[in-house]
């Protein structure tokens, strides 16, 4: 690769988070770095010294946006979509196979509870009844007036041990707003049930790939039903998928994209190996 200047506009943060932090009196230090994107860099933090105090051993921090990008100030998206993750996990409080929140940290960060589990992507055997108990936790999350919207991907479906079933990264999460005026909330009560339907779309959908001797006649069904916005959903983001694959591999290519984080991520992300092994 060429020495030309590195990009790091292209990533949330333009350096390695804190090596140290403190969530709720105890002390944690840096020890991987999960996935480094445009929007946030997810961590993983280990308590230092004795734990008994410490509200978990392991901690997830996610670090959203504050750096600029193109001369343009983003620390206020990244406090806001910190805010809005904040509000879905307290609507979510104490939802089984949901992690737990513990606090927020520095300006645009929050830590959540690990859990020691394998994301479903990974292609390993799926243990028997997880898609069941995974449809329990969605229908949980919909009681609770929340749509999940990323069930598209695996990787933030969780396999635990004896198949337990766990749900991570609320990003683009919605909730329904009670508390937004007349006309408002109806729209965004019946937005969020649309998505909500299409959370479980999505959720057949990897249970017909994986799992297809236990799916039934009706979830056989709706897992194949795409409404118009999907097919339309489809049709527009998929240019935009690929303009954008584009030119990370190319400026991964000429030695400008690197992450900040390098050394302390997996080599193998998922979603960035798009553009990193093409």
């Amino acid at each position: 690769m060429s020495r030309r200047r590195q990009n790091t506009q292209l990533f949330a943060l333009p350096a390695p988070p804190p090596q140290e932090i403190t969530i709720a009196g105890a002390t944690y230090r840096l020890a991987r770095v999960f996935k480094h994107d445009f929007y946030a860099a997810t961590t993983l933090y280990e308590a230092v010294g004795a734990t008994g105090a410490a509200p978990a051993d392991k901690i997830v921090v996610k670090f959203y946006r504050a750096q600029p990008f193109c001369g343009l100030p983003l620390a206020w998206l990244g406090r806001l979509s910190r805010d809005h993750e904040r509000a879905i996990y307290a609507a979510l409080e104490g939802v089984q196979g949901v992690p737990r929140w513990l606090g927020c940290v520095g300006q645009t960060g929050f830590a959540v509870e690990y859990i020691d589990a394998r994301t479903l992507h990974h292609g390993d055997p799926v243990p028997s009844g997880y898609f069941d108990r995974m449809q329990a936790i969605l229908q949980a999350v919909h009681a609770r007036g929340v749509a999940y919207v990323d069930a598209d991907k695996r990787s933030n479906m969780l396999v635990g041990a004896g198949g337990q079933a766990f749900l991570i990264d609320f990003q683009i999460a919605i909730r329904r707003r009670d508390d937004w005026p007349w006309p408002l909330r109806p729209v965004a009560a019946r937005l969020v049930r649309y998505v909500q339907d299409k959370d479980l779309y999505h959720l057949y959908k990897h249970k017909r790939r994986l799992a297809p001797d236990e799916l039934t006649p009706e979830e056989q069904r709706l897992s194949r039903r795409r409404a118009g916005w999907h097919w339309l959903h489809r049709k527009l983001t998929k240019p935009y998928r690929a303009i954008r694959r584009w030119f990370l591999q190319r400026q991964y290519r000429t030695g400008r994209l690197v992450s900040p984080t390098q050394a302390l991520e997996d080599p193998h992300q998922g979603e960035s190996d798009a553009w990193r092994n093409p």
